[in-house]
Parts: structure tokens; C-alpha cells; sequence
């Protein structure tokens, strides 16, 4: 099996209950009767109030969407694409590698006990992290994976952690880009307390922007607050 994640850049004034109704009773079925397993979809939708702890400036196209799902190879992906090529005003698709680094109730909170398709509790920020150009990229993947991850799951009360490590994009024209991580939190007042959201001590917040300063190119860092639905 192979994973792929497709991010939807639309426009701002985009309804979020428009969007999330469309994506959820229309979309997701469809791409199940299509062959995707394992869907997951994260999206700025009218349930999520903030914008996250790096959203794209204005001139930026915003991220709205962003769908996860799995294939038993992605070169039998065209009639995902076909499916999910009218959603937002540009559509960019990428294959990855998955790593799920903390799941719910493993290091933090309780496990998973809501159904498929309802809304996951808390809030989740996804990040656009791209390579440090002054790493090489076996340098790059051993900070992130040796550092990075473990570091941050002891500074951080991160409920869960998936790391998705970019294998090359699979979408005409899609930028380059090298992770696409999802972090989930237990609420939106958390993630805006900057204390809070580094266990109550400023100090991790220093340990936290050395790393992250070394390790990824924080001009072109987005980490976007957004609704989680796993199918």
C-alpha cells in the first residue's frame, strides 16, 4: 500500500460549512467507491476559530484541505485525481511515506473512541516543512526523524503525531515540498497560549525554535489550525 496527500489551496471566502458537507458526504464516498483506504481529511472548516501558529501570509493562496488516503499503488491513482481536481482552485498531490510517531492515547490523552467520520476532539495544526538548504538531505532526515520528533514530543502536550516524509510529488506542477506533519492538541486555547503550548515552561520554547531553525527553512513554514475527520 501506498499513501498519498492531496493539499487544496482555495480561496478565503470559501464557506467552511459549504466546504466541509461537500468534502464529507460527497467526496469521501466517492473516493471509497474508487479504491482509496484509510481516508483522512483536514480542513479550515466553520468549526475551527483560530488560524494556527503559521498560517499562509496574505498573497498566499490559502490551505483549506488537505485529503490523505491510501492505494495499493499509486500509479492506479487517476480516478482519485479526477475526483478530487475541481475542489479548490489548485490541487497538489504528493506521495509519502508514513510514519504515525504518537497515536492517540499512546504517550498522551485517551485513544480514539469517536466513529469514523465524526470530528476529531481538539484541533489539529498541519505543517508544510520544507529542508533546511544549508542540510543535506540524509543530514535533514536524521535531525527530523532523530531530534526533531522526540525533542518536540517532550516539549509539547501533543495528543498525536503523524510525520509524513515526501517521496515526490505526483500532480503536474506541484511544489516541491519535503513533510507535510499533522499534530493534533486538546484545544484551541492551548495552541494560542505560547506557554501552554510548550508544556508551561518558556523555556522550551528556545529549545523548540533552535531546532526547528536548524532543521527546516522557517521562510516557507506554514502550520495551518484545522478540523480532523478519520474514515
Amino acid at each position: 500500500m501506498e499513501k498519498l496527500v492531496y493539499l487544496v489551496r482555495e480561496r478565503a471566502s470559501r464557506d467552511g460549512a459549504n466546504l466541509r458537507n461537500g468534502i464529507l458526504g460527497e467526496v469521501v464516498p466517492l473516493l471509497s467507491q474508487a479504491g482509496a483506504a484509510g481516508i483522512s481529511v483536514h480542513m479550515t472548516d466553520d468549526r475551527v476559530s483560530i488560524a494556527g501558529p503559521m498560517p499562509c501570509p496574505g498573497g498566499e493562496l490559502p490551505l483549506r484541505l488537505a485529503v490523505s488516503l491510501w492505494l495499493p499503488a499509486h500509479d492506479d491513482r487517476a480516478p482519485i485525481e479526477t475526483i478530487l481536481a475541481e475542489l479548490g482552485e489548485r490541487v497538489d498531490g504528493y506521495l509519502v511515506t508514513e510514519a504515525v510517531y504518537s497515536e492517540f492515547g499512546q504517550r498522551a490523552g485517551a485513544p480514539r473512541d469517536w466513529a469514523a467520520g465524526e470530528r476529531s476532539p481538539g484541533l489539529v495544526t498541519l505543517a508544510l516543512v520544507h529542508r533546511n538548504p544549508l542540510l543535506d538531505e540524509r543530514t535533514f532526515r536524521e535531525f527530523w526523524y532523530g531530534h526533531q520528533s522526540p525533542m518536540s514530543e517532550r516539549m509539547q502536550p501533543r495528543l498525536r503525531y503523524v510525520r509524513n516524509s515526501v517521496v515526490h510529488p505526483v500532480t503536474e506542477g506541484a511544489p516541491p515540498i519535503d513533510g507535510i506533519v499533522v499534530e493534533t492538541w486538546e484545544s484551541e486555547e492551548l495552541v494560542e497560549d505560547i506557554v501552554a503550548f510548550h508544556n508551561g515552561d518558556i523555556e522550551n520554547l528556545t529549545v523548540m525554535l533552535d531546532s526547528v531553525g536548524t532543521v527546516f527553512d522557517m521562510s516557507r513554514l506554514r502550520s495551518i489550525a484545522m478540523s480532523e475527520y478519520l474514515f
